[in-house]
């Protein structure tokens, strides 16, 4: 009987603490919203619309009568399309641009500027895979060759394509299973990965991230060696032969897309289940979003096959 009245409590206790937020839907307030990536080599395009409730099905909400312009390196553009949203520019940025956007609607001027980094240089990657440990690893080699006295700022990761047939055990049912993420890996590059992530949130000296954030303050000018190892796990309810693509992404970003992924992360981290969540920084005057260029380049890395089941007969 105790026990009883001990859990009837704690769930009274856990029940004072509920927090209800009421939500008004009948009031619509919404302010504009500028996100646009200039990226080297691409076609330029910005994406100008209204902020969107979360609760809201549509999909977009375009403003009206906008007047848009991008300088760039002096010369106004201004757009040659528009899709819904989207706004084109018949213009391929270049490294080293500098751009400027201005916008005036619903009576805000709105501004933003950014500088597009160099394109990042990566030696071609070398990747193998490593199967005589406890775990079946998938490790990845290559070279940044870090531009002298230019402040450059980096983001590293690992795509990983996930294609084949999958069997759901809950619902007795096989699924066709096509889907694309950003993979966690291991890097114990102390020249590359930050001080508090190695010492704190490392695994046997290994830290995990499913995206490297970093500078080339230690590595300035120089031709850097850098290893990432993925985990391999095993999912015994793929289906014979279900693919598992990978692809190395090396971006040079500007500052303020270096500084927007930052907080992006810690927003989005673990952490943050108990702590207040922080404003995402923006560097857009009279407007939410971001503005910020960057440089990408693409490695396809490796392809291999897995599944333990043969395939059903009736899929």
């Amino acid at each position: 009987m105790k026990r009883i009245t001990l859990i009837s409590l704690l769930f009274l206790a856990l029940a004072s603490c509920e927090k209800v937020i009421d939500f008004d839907t009948s009031v619509s307030h919404s302010e504009p919203v500028l996100n646009g990536v200039p990226s080297a080599g691409k076609q330029l395009f910005v994406y100008f619309a209204h902020s969107r409730f979360f609760l809201d099905s549509t999909n977009y909400q375009p403003i009206n009568n906008v007047d848009m312009a991008v300088t760039i390196n002096g010369t106004d553009y201004l757009p040659t399309m528009v899709d819904r949203c989207n706004y084109y520019f018949n213009y391929t940025v270049q490294e080293d641009d500098d751009l400027s956007i201005r916008i005036l609607a619903e009576g805000k001027d709105i501004y933003a500027h950014t500088v597009v980094p160099r394109m990042p240089r990566i030696s071609q990657p070398i990747a193998f895979t490593n199967d005589t440990g406890v775990f079946h690893l998938l490790i990845v080699n290559f070279n940044i060759d870090d531009y002298a006295n230019h402040k450059d700022y980096y983001c590293i990761t690992l795509r990983q394509r996930d294609s084949g047939c999958r069997y759901s055990p809950y619902f007795d049912r096989y699924d066709t299973i096509d889907t694309t993420y950003n993979t966690f890996f291991l890097c114990n590059d102390h020249a590359l990965v930050d001080p508090f992530i190695a010492t704190n949130l490392s695994v046997s000296g290994f830290s995990p991230l499913n995206q490297l954030l970093t500078t080339d303050s230690n590595i300035d000018g120089t031709n850097h060696n850098t290893t990432l190892t993925l985990i391999r796990l095993t999912d015994t309810n793929e289906v014979v032969p279900y693919i598992h693509q990978y692809t190395l992404d090396v971006e040079t970003v500007s500052p303020e897309r270096y500084r927007y992924l930052q907080e992006i992360a810690n927003a989005t981290s673990m952490l943050q289940l108990i702590t207040e969540p922080p404003e995402i920084y923006s560097n857009v005057s009279g407007a939410l979003g971001i503005f910020a260029g960057n440089a990408r380049r693409t490695f396809p890395l490796i392809t291999l096959t897995g599944g333990t089941q043969p395939p059903p007969e009736d899929h």
